[in-house]
């Protein structure tokens, strides 16, 4: 299997997380994309942990599917559950102010809060 590497959660929260019988308040889960031979590819994970506000806990993609819309269709399901939870707005806390991924989601509408905080409304 590829390595997925996402400085957003570490293996244990992952753990935990699947673990949580019934899911934590807010916590939408994890989505997983695969290939076509079902190898894991890339994955998300996100929630509504505020009335009204969507969080992306991690998003990421194995480096030999990048630019191939997998990062996209994972943000675009996660922000499917977010809305049927009732978020307006959505953020993401990137691990880095010069985050490799800063120009994935400002091309997908989020603007800085900060120097590692985006936001974009839904």
């Amino acid at each position: 299997m590829r390595r997925l590497i996402s400085a957003q959660c570490a293996l244990p929260r992952i753990r935990a997380e699947i673990e949580i019988p019934g899911g934590a308040p807010g916590w939408l889960g994890w989505l997983v994309a695969t290939d076509a031979e079902g190898s894991v590819v890339g994955v998300a994970a996100g929630g509504v942990p505020v009335p009204g506000e969507g969080e992306v806990y991690a998003l990421a993609v194995a480096s030999g599917s990048r630019r191939r819309g997998v990062g996209t269709a994972l943000l675009a399901a996660a922000t499917d559950r977010m809305r049927d939870f009732g978020a307006r707005h959505q953020r993401v806390e990137l691990p880095a102010e010069a985050d490799p991924a800063l120009p994935f989601y400002s091309h997908l509408g989020f603007a800085a809060l900060s120097a590692r905080r985006w936001s974009r409304t839904l």
